[in-house]
């Protein structure tokens, strides 16, 4: 019995693990899209909901404004993740907001966020705020 409950109770911290890792990894390698310019396939790659809200000339227009004068990304590191059932404006669902520190060539520090949403099945961007 002893067995069994620390067999559950590791793999139910594991598999939320793995998903925080998901989910960690598919806002990164969005940034990583956003790093390199390449904001119509970042558009592309967000929800729906995004979509909705943000047209792609004008999500493509506020990164160029935003992004471009920071400069390059020296580093990012991953501040914090928390997990929700809604969020305001959204209909109730799974979502996550991740919080990075980052360093840019021209500012030195930043806090990236960015909210996801998995209903589609798989996590996508809903948001994203540099501040």
């Amino acid at each position: 019995m002893r067995k069994t409950l620390l067999l559950i109770i590791f793999l139910s911290c594991f598999c939320a693990n793995a998903e925080e890792l998901e989910v960690i990894h598919r806002a990164k390698s969005w940034l990583t899209l956003i790093d390199n310019g390449q904001y119509q396939q970042s558009w592309q790659q967000a929800d729906s909901l995004f979509k909705l809200k943000m047209p792609q000339s004008h999500w493509s227009k506020a990164l160029k404004q935003v992004r471009v004068p920071l400069g390059k990304v020296i580093l990012r590191k991953n501040l914090s993740l928390m997990n929700y059932d809604s969020l305001p404006g959204t209909p109730d669902g799974e979502y996550v907001i991740i919080q990075f520190q980052s360093q840019f060539m021209n500012k030195e520090q930043a806090i990236e966020t960015i909210s996801l949403s998995k209903s589609s099945g798989q996590w996508q961007p809903i948001g994203y705020f540099i501040n």
